[in-house]
């Protein structure tokens, strides 16, 4: 029974430390993970003016790619010695 009395005695000196390590825990990953909110919005804000200024080069270099490739394709319709012709595509599968 002595055994028993001992454990009841540690019992809430160990649930208080858990209780209060948890409570410290908690405040220190809110201090040092959340940002501001006015930070988080700069931040947001500047990587939305990143991905726009990628995203326009990409539309650019697509569209300077489909031009070289269209000229790559097509030949000189002015010529009229050629001998190839283009097949024709549906309307529906386009």
């Amino acid at each position: 029974m002595g055994n028993a009395n001992g454990q009841l005695k540690k019992s809430p000196a160990f649930l208080s430390g858990v209780l209060l390590g948890s409570l410290i825990g908690a405040a220190a990953v809110y201090l040092i993970a959340v940002p501001s909110g006015k930070k988080l919005f700069q931040d947001v804000r500047q990587e939305t003016i990143s991905l726009k200024g990628k995203s326009t080069g990409l539309i650019k270099a697509a569209r300077q790619k489909s031009i070289d490739l269209k000229k790559a394709v097509v030949p000189n319709r002015g010529n009229s010695d050629s001998t190839e012709r283009m097949i024709p595509i549906p309307r529906d599968y386009v």
